[in-house]
């Protein structure tokens, strides 16, 4: 688990993941915040599921269910762009 989130910024998280994955069943939104909440379980979250490097605490903030690091995301959007 990622260790630059308090246990109060991990909690507020969860529960938002909770929420999205209650309230919008059988969505995108709903698959992405159930990945992040098993990552949450297996100890996973916070490091992107590329490269292993911690994600940052602002970018979790931002977006919960956030799988891939910055860098990682650039490189993923770059291939989308491409493909």
């Amino acid at each position: 688990m990622s260790e630059s989130l308090s246990a109060q910024q991990l909690l507020r998280i969860r529960s938002k993941l909770e929420t999205i994955a209650a309230e919008q069943p059988d969505t995108r939104a709903a698959d992405a915040a159930n990945a992040a909440l098993q990552r949450m379980r297996s100890g996973e979250y916070g490091y992107c599921i590329e490269c292993g490097d911690e994600i940052s605490a602002a970018r979790l903030a931002a977006k919960p269910d956030v799988a891939l690091c910055v860098d990682c995301q650039a490189l993923q959007d770059e291939d989308d762009e491409d493909a």
